[in-house]
C-alpha cells in the first residue's frame, strides 16, 4: 500500500508487532485497527478530555473525542475525493484509522496538561502527546480479549501516522517521508498520514471558533473580514473550503493547499491564537492545571514509593483513587517491572509510571482524585 518506502526496507505497512493470520469478518488490516482503537479504553476516555475549553458542561462544545471523530471523517473524505480524481492507490480506511487514533495520548486538560506533564517528565525524556499516543497503542492500552501482549497491535502505517501527525506544525505542504519513522520527528510515511496531519488543523480551526462564540469569548463579526469573504465564518464553510482546496491541489507524493488557502489558514491560526488560545481566562485556568497536576504527581509518586508493585496494599487503601492507581500498575507489571526496569533506575521508573497514569486520566478523574486527597471528609 505504501508507495514510496517499500524499496528502502523489508517491513510492510501492514506489519504488526504480533502477527495476525486471520482478521475475521472479511476486514482489511486498517479496518481491524479502526475497530481496535474505538473499543480501547484510551479512546473512550477522550469524551471527558479537554479540546480547548476545560471541563465544559455544554454538550455542544467539543471534547477531544469529538475532535478525533472530525479528523477521522474529514481525512476519509479527502481520500475519497482524491480517489475520484483518479488516485486509485489510496486507502480511505488507513486515513480514517490514523485520524481516530491520533490523539489517544493526550493529557487531561489538553495542551495545558501536556505542558505540565512535559515539565514533570523532564528527567525521563519529557512528554509529547504525539509520542505518547504511540506509547498508548503499543504498550499502555490492552486488547479487548486480554491477551498477554500489551498494546493494540496496530499496523506499522497506522502507528507511523499517529506519532508523526503534529497538528501544531503550520506547514500546509506535506511530502511523505521515504521510510517509516516512529520517533515523531518527520512527516508521516504514507500519503494518508500526511492527509491527517493537515486535516488536524482543518478540523480544529473552525470548530474552535464556533466553541469560542458559544462561550462569548468572541463574536462572529470579530473574525477578520477577508477570511469571512473568502471562506466564511461557519465551521462547515471553513471545512468545505479547505477540503476542496486540499483535494484539488494534492497528489500521492505531496499533500498541499494552494498558496491562497495557505495564507488564509495561517491568518486564521493567528486569529485563533490571539483571541482564543491565549485568552486571559484560559491562561488563568492553565496555571491552576499546572498546580493541580503537580500536586497529584507528588502524591502518586509518594504512594508508589510506599506500595511499590504490591497490588494488595493499593487495593486495601482507604482511598479509591489509590486502588485505581494500583490496578493500573498491576495490569502492566510485565511492561514496567520485567521490561522497563532494565531501562530506568527505580526513581525514574516510578516517575515513568506516574506520568503514564496521569496521562490516562480524564478531566473528571483529576477532580475526583483531588477531592479524595485534599478535601476533608465528614466523620458523621
Amino acid at each position: 500500500m505504501v508507495r514510496n518506502a517499500q524499496k528502502n526496507q523489508t517491513l510492510k505497512p501492514t506489519d504488526r508487532i504480533e502477527k495476525i493470520d486471520d482478521l475475521g469478518a472479511g476486514r482489511s488490516h486498517y479496518q481491524r485497527d479502526y475497530t481496535a482503537i474505538i473499543y480501547s479504553h484510551a479512546f473512550r476516555r477522550l469524551r471527558h478530555k479537554t479540546q480547548v475549553f476545560f471541563f465544559t458542561d455544554n454538550d455542544h462544545v467539543s471534547t477531544r473525542l469529538d475532535h478525533s471523530l472530525y479528523v477521522s471523517t474529514i481525512s476519509e473524505i479527502v481520500c475519497i475525493g482524491m480517489f475520484k480524481k483518479g488516485f486509485e492507490d489510496i486507502d480511505p480506511n488507513l486515513a480514517r484509522t490514523i485520524g481516530i487514533g491520533h490523539d489517544l495520548g493526550h493529557a487531561p486538560f489538553g495542551h495545558a496538561g501536556e505542558e505540565v506533564l512535559n515539565e514533570l517528565a523532564k528527567d525521563i525524556g519529557g512528554f509529547e502527546h504525539e509520542k505518547h499516543s504511540l506509547r498508548i497503542v503499543e504498550k499502555i492500552d490492552k486488547p479487548r480479549d486480554q491477551k498477554p501482549v500489551i498494546g493494540l497491535n496496530l499496523t506499522l502505517a497506522v502507528r507511523d501516522g499517529i506519532v508523526n501527525h503534529c497538528g501544531e506544525d503550520k506547514s500546509t505542504k506535506i511530502i511523505p517521508n521515504k521510510v517509516y519513522n516512529l520517533d515523531g520527528k518527520t512527516n508521516p510515511w504514507t500519503t494518508e498520514g500526511c492527509i491527517v496531519k493537515i486535516v488536524d488543523k482543518i478540523a480544529y480551526l473552525g470548530r474552535d471558533l464556533e466553541d469560542a462564540i458559544i462561550y462569548g469569548m468572541i463574536d462572529e463579526d470579530d473574525i477578520p473580514g477577508r477570511i469571512q469573504a473568502m471562506i466564511g465564518s461557519k465551521n462547515g464553510e471553513i471545512v468545505d473550503y479547505f477540503v476542496s482546496d486540499l483535494i484539488e491541489n494534492s497528489n500521492l507524493n505531496c499533500i498541499k493547499l494552494s498558496k491562497r488557502a495557505d495564507k488564509l489558514m495561517n491568518k486564521l491560526i493567528e486569529f485563533n491564537y490571539e483571541r482564543i488560545y491565549n485568552n486571559e481566562n484560559l491562561d488563568n485556568f492553565n496555571k491552576r492545571v499546572n498546580d493541580v497536576l503537580a500536586l497529584l504527581f507528588e502524591r502518586f509518586f509518594k504512594v508508589i514509593n510506599e506500595y511499590h508493585d504490591q497490588y494488595l496494599k493499593y487495593k486495601s487503601d482507604d482511598l479509591k483513587v489509590n486502588e485505581v492507581f494500583g490496578k493500573f500498575i498491576n495490569d502492566r507489571k510485565v511492561l514496567y517491572f520485567d521490561e522497563e526496569s532494565q531501562e530506568y533506575d527505580q526513581t525514574k521508573l516510578y516517575q515513568r509510571i506516574v506520568i503514564d497514569f496521569l496521562s490516562t486520566l480524564t478531566d473528571n478523574f483529576v477532580f475526583q482524585a483531588c477531592s479524595e486527597y485534599f478535601l476533608p471528609k465528614t466523620i458523621f
